[in-house]
């Protein structure tokens, strides 16, 4: 029906030929119309309406340039004797028929389009990315199910042209490369990929992703802003640093995201590990201090410590082996004290005596103590600015050491 349709609308004069165009709202289309070479010169036009009462949209008698008017434009190439005509920012109640036209003497010659426009509910009508310079950009763009078997392109836009540079892949699941761009179609999912790599200010523009049903019209569906910035040389802050990591991250294909990612797991991986020998090396050297603080207290059995009162020096015994001399030789200024068992019954076995004796003669002191003290050998030395007294100390319930001050009568 379609082939008699055009074959009829040929066999009326000026008539060229009849096209159909989706357009998706938000979006825009490119339509191409033919014309005879004899009327390169000719003004170029395209109206809207019945082609009895068509009113122009735009109309130009410029060549090989675009011209606008509103959201139309038009762009008449006399060398290949074609003018394409471009509407942007598609409305539904764009839809309707149009005629692409030659002015000429007598009846113009004209192409005639039925324009649709509809709403798709499964696409982006705008997408903004930003990248920075030397990165990648990545583009993701969703179209209808209808056009799975169409070819993809992604344009960018320069001026009135709409895709005055254009990318294109006509299977699926196969990268297409092209210049700097590779496009991916993944029909299945009805996903159109594009990646943009060792972006520059250039590269700072409007991109189209869209699809081509046939070699007369485009449909534009998604707008896709880019914008990219300069690398900055001055010393990052970490923060900083760690953000444009980030964001080139997010821009880079799989493959290097999972690189990348694989990288910093090592290394977060190696500083659990350090930090994990550090703290081991620290428990152990803790370890050998208390096992050294040990064996001193053990063998340093004859040290102690001497306390200072007015001047006057004591001796704190901590522990001793000492045995008492029994030769009467020995300096009368010593005095010993010798811890003995009571021999009353009736004391009780907890309870510690320590006689304390001076070899200055046959006179004896005896002082008794109700504690139990674990050492009964003391040995201090008397200075004359000593204060008078003798006292026997413990600080805890079963002290391990005992103070004893010299007391003259």
């Amino acid at each position: 029906m379609k082939i008699i349709w055009t074959f009829t609308l040929l066999m009326i004069p000026g008539v060229l030929s009849s096209i159909s165009v989706t357009g998706y709202s938000g979006g825009g289309v490119s339509i191409t119309c033919r014309y005879d070479r004899r009327y390169t010169d000719k003004n170029k036009y395209f109206c809207r309406g019945q082609w009895s009462s068509c009113s122009d949209l735009i109309k130009t008698d410029i060549k090989d340039k675009w011209v606008d008017s509103g959201r139309f434009s038009l762009y008449d190439d006399t060398t290949a004797a074609v003018f394409t005509v471009t509407i942007r920012d598609l409305r539904e109640q764009d839809s309707g028929t149009y005629y692409c036209a030659v002015e000429r003497s007598g009846i113009d010659s004209y192409t005639k389009v039925n324009l649709n426009v509809v709403t798709a509910d499964c696409c982006q009508k705008s997408i903004s990315l930003s990248a920075a310079a030397g990165g990648s950009v990545n583009i993701s763009c969703r179209y209808p199910q209808s056009h799975s078997a169409d070819v993809k392109f992604v344009c960018r836009r320069s001026g009135s042209d709409l895709c005055a540079e254009e990318t294109s892949v006509k299977e699926s699941r196969r990268w297409s490369a092209e210049g700097q761009m590779q496009l991916y179609d993944d029909r299945e999912q009805q996903l159109l990929t594009g990646i943009i790599s060792h972006v520059t200010q250039q590269h700072s523009a409007e991109y189209w992703c869209g699809v081509q049903s046939d070699p007369g019209h485009k449909s534009f569906i998604t707008r896709v802003l880019v914008t990219v910035t300069d690398v900055q040389k001055t010393t990052s802050s970490p923060a900083s640093v760690f953000n444009t990591s980030t964001s080139t991250i997010t821009s880079e294909s799989p493959n290097t995201l999972k690189g990348l990612y694989l990288i910093i797991s090592l290394v977060l991986v190696l500083l659990v590990l350090i930090i994990i020998g550090v703290l081991l090396l620290v428990l152990y050297k803790k370890h050998q201090s208390r096992a050294g603080g040990d064996s001193s207290s053990q063998t340093g059995a004859e040290k102690h410590e001497v306390v200072s009162n007015t001047g006057c020096d004591y001796e704190e015994i901590k522990d001793s082996h000492k045995q008492l001399p029994t030769n009467p030789s020995v300096s009368p200024d010593c005095v010993y004290a010798t811890a003995q068992l009571p021999t009353n019954p009736s004391v009780s076995p907890d309870c510690v005596y320590a006689t304390v004796q001076k070899d200055t003669g046959d006179s004896q002191i005896f002082i008794t103590s109700a504690e139990d003290l674990n050492y009964s050998v003391v040995n201090f030395q008397k200075k004359a600015d000593c204060p008078e007294g003798v006292r026997l100390r413990n600080n805890q319930d079963y002290s391990e050491y005992a103070a004893v001050n010299h007391l003259t009568d």
